[in-house]
């Protein structure tokens, strides 16, 4: 391979693959208290997976997998306790279901209402 492959542009950001990717423009942000409850509270339960991003319509998501819908009903419960939004994804033909736990993020862009 050439040395040309060492920079490339992905969309509008530049990559530089000797950059960390803490110093990217997406990653300056502190995780929010309300995810960070959920996180802690969905660690003391049996879940397979959890992962945090920015979805598209601005909103950002806590993704809980878990083979039991009982431990994700219990985390969907505590989530809208702390004024989450949120929905579950059953994927049977691999037995296991997703939670997503939504909170606008104001700073990138107000979200719109359903018209």
């Amino acid at each position: 391979m050439s040395d040309d492959n060492s920079k490339t542009d992905y969309g509008n950001i530049p990559w530089d693959s000797g950059r960390s990717v803490s110093s990217l423009e997406t990653s300056e942000a502190d995780l929010s208290d309300v995810r960070k409850d959920m996180i802690r509270f969905s660690l003391d339960h049996p879940i397979h997976d959890i992962r945090t991003y920015a979805g598209y319509k601005g909103g950002l998501i806590v993704e809980i997998t878990a083979s039991k819908l009982a431990v994700l009903d219990v985390l969907k419960s505590y989530a809208e306790s702390i004024g989450m939004q949120t929905v579950i994804k059953e994927k049977h033909a691999i037995r296991i279901h997703e939670l997503f736990c939504i909170t606008p993020d104001t700073q990138i862009y107000e979200l719109k209402e359903p018209m």
